[in-house]
């Protein structure tokens, strides 16, 4: 095998190894999720909102999900470490019931609250806050190894143009 041959088998690899990695970061280690504390309290009231084992330095978008209702807060950026804490005000024109806290990115994470309403409040839902209709984002399997395969092929098909390019440039110099 010529010396630029394996060279390129060295860069394909490489180049499938920094193509598919990144695609499989969180299958393993740290599980990711989100908390909140407390879990139970009144509308009106804070929360702290938490997530740990995330993709380093990057947005998630909060969102408080109800019964016919999503409130939007601030986006959020994981820290170096792939964690964030935040604290919320909740509403306090929300009926009691249990709500779903949403820290959507790459996946959407979910934990639950419980709110009880605050006392004298209606349950109106003000101008603004919208019905709940929310898709969540995740890859799946079939997407990696597409991915996979097609990095794969793409790597195949330069190793044999490379191999054909040296079996003539060895004829023309012949």
């Amino acid at each position: 095998m010529s010396e630029r041959l394996l060279r390129a088998v060295v860069a394909s690899v490489a180049l499938l190894f920094v193509a598919v990695v990144p695609a499989f970061a969180h299958s393993g280690g740290e599980a990711s999720g989100i908390s909140v504390e407390p879990a139970q309290i009144t509308a009106g009231e804070t929360v702290v909102l938490a997530g740990n084992g995330l993709e380093p330095n990057s947005d998630r978008q909060i969102n408080l999900v109800g019964p016919d209702v999503v409130i939007p807060f601030p986006a959020v950026t994981t820290d170096a470490d792939g964690m964030f804490a935040v604290t919320l005000t909740i509403p306090d024109h929300l009926p009691s019931g249990t709500y779903t806290f949403q820290a959507i990115g790459d996946e959407t994470l979910t934990t639950n609250c419980t709110i009880t309403a605050a006392a004298g409040m209606t349950a109106v839902v003000p101008k603004g806050e919208t019905a709940a209709l929310v898709t969540s984002r995740t890859r799946s399997s079939l997407e990696l190894e597409i991915v996979g395969v097609l990095v794969g092929v793409a790597i195949v098909l330069g190793l044999l143009l490379l191999a054909r390019a040296e079996r003539v440039g060895r004829v023309a110099h012949s």
